[in-house]
């Protein structure tokens, strides 16, 4: 069960991304514009994935949906998982329009609803950083794989300083920048 200082740290989490919500495939990187970019995504599902087929695959973090969507394509059975609602109603949207068979559903990273090894992939990207209890959750990632399945985490580290308007440097998350670990970063040896 979540503290209330955390859950206060989640709502104003999920209050940042549910406002950004509407414009957030307009960002770099939440979306495939270039052959580049098919090239290198094609490359990181490919390492994901493995070679198998058909995999039941959790997307922790979703958004709206890019990873699902593109897991999906590939013909694996996806469950996308986010805390932010507005996240949520336009992965389902992109859903319906692809044609896609994703279940979406509202849930907390760090103490997910589904039972111990329920999936043989769980993926997720640029999520560690907003969580108050990066370690919990991927306890928490690792207890829902199968035995044999696969973790694959796809962050980042920036080398340079944050824009002023980045995610990192928000209204939201000011006030609770002290409680989200990774929030800038962490060298990858402390990781």
């Amino acid at each position: 069960m979540a503290s209330p200082d955390t859950d206060i740290v989640k709502r104003q989490v999920a209050a940042h991304w549910g406002r950004r919500a509407a414009h957030f495939d307009e960002d770099f990187g939440h979306s495939i514009r270039t052959p580049e970019e098919r090239v290198a995504w094609d490359r990181v599902f490919a390492l994901a994935v493995g070679g198998r087929q058909g995999l039941d695959a959790l997307d922790i973090g979703c958004g709206t949906g890019f990873l699902s969507l593109e897991l999906a394509a590939r013909g694996h059975r996806v469950t996308g998982i986010d805390f932010a609602p507005a996240m949520l109603a336009l992965a389902k949207k992109k859903a319906v329009e692809a044609g896609a068979a994703i279940r979406f559903e509202e849930a907390d990273a760090e103490n997910l609803p589904f039972a111990p090894a329920s999936f043989d992939l769980v993926i997720t990207r640029h999520v560690l950083w907003t969580l108050p209890h990066p370690e919990a959750a991927i306890d928490e990632w690792i207890r829902v794989l199968r035995p044999g399945g696969r973790l694959a985490v796809i962050d980042s580290h920036a080398v340079s300083p944050e824009s002023a308007t980045s995610a990192r440097r928000s209204d939201e998350y000011a006030p609770v920048s002290d409680r989200l670990p990774f929030l800038m970063g962490k060298p990858q040896q402390e990781i």
